[in-house]
Order: C-alpha cells, then structure tokens, then sequence
C-alpha cells in the first residue's frame, strides 16, 4: 500500500495537459512537452535508458535500474528472480511512435484496459513529445488525477534527463516538493 501511496506523489513542471475525460469507467490523460532533443535522442531516453529517469519510488522493487522498455515490454526485475511485466509493447516506430498497453502502477490490479501512446514530433528547439493514456474498466476513473499527475512527474523528469543528464527538478533550476 504505501509504494502505491508513493505512486501517487508528483509535481508539475512545464507541461501542457490535463485529464481530458473522466467518468466511473474510465478517463483519458494527455500531455504534450517540449524537450530539446532530437525525436531519434528523445525515443532513446525514453526505451533504453529508462532507469536513468524513471523515479524509483514508482516501481515495485524501489530500484528504477530494474526497469527496461524494449520491442516487447515495460517489464522489472525484482529480487529473487521475480517480475513485473507493467505494460506490453503494441506498436513501435523509433522517433515515431510508441504505443503500450495495459495497466500502469495500482491499475493492473484493477484488470482495466489502457492504451498508452508516445508520439514524438521534430520542431525547430528539438521534440514535441504528446502523451496520451486512455484507461478504461471498472473503478478507473477514480485514479485519474493520480495517475495523471505521477505520468506527467515522469515525463518532466524524461525531459529533464534527456536535456540536463539528471531527472531531478533541482537541476532544472526547480524547486522540489
């Protein structure tokens, strides 16, 4: 219970977004923010250097470097051999698109239905990465600022990886908390 309470906690940065839709079946989260890098660089953090960003008190283990996001999954190890598959890849397109679904963090233990989609756009400062998460099943709805507010958490932290080499906020000339 308290690493899903931990899930819970985020700050925003400089995102725009918001949960488009909310009812007692479901909602659906969108983003979208600029990150100053090229979509090829921006799609590599993203998938391949995962635990570098990714904040650890948002997976099971409390260890983010036990993540990786590859053609197959977003998938953790966790001690004594064990793991968490969090969501299956269902299309990916490097520098393109990446779409994942399932249930993230406490939904997958609801048995909902998710459909994660990263699309990543060349602009003249870099990458406009949009984000959207449409959720579906019974009791989802009531996760939705949550789970909107630790998404985007981790997106600013991606973006904030990917142009400093560090996800913390204070790097960024932000204030955590």
């Amino acid at each position: 219970m308290r690493k899903m309470l931990a899930f819970l906690a985020c700050l925003a940065l400089s995102a725009q977004g918001e949960v488009e839709e909310v009812d007692e079946l479901g909602f659906v989260s969108q983003h979208e923010i600029d990150i100053g890098a090229p979509p090829a660089r921006v799609f590599e953090a993203l998938t391949e250097e995962i635990g570098g960003w990714w904040d650890s008190a948002h997976t099971h283990s409390g260890d983010a470097l036990g993540l990786t996001l590859d053609e197959r999954c977003l998938c953790e190890s966790l001690p004594d051999a064990g793991f968490v598959v969090h969501l299956q890849v269902d299309f990916w397109r490097p520098g393109k698109t990446l779409r994942l679904s399932g249930g993230l963090g406490p939904l997958q233990a609801l048995g909902v239905a998710g459909s994660m989609t990263f699309a990543f756009t060349a602009t003249e400062a870099g990458t406009r990465l949009s984000y959207r998460y449409a959720v579906s099943g019974r009791g989802a709805g009531a996760w939705a600022e949550p789970v909107d507010r630790v998404q985007l958490g981790q997106l600013e932290r991606l973006a904030r990886y990917v142009e400093t080499g560090s996800p913390a906020a204070e790097q960024a000339g932000e204030k955590a908390g």
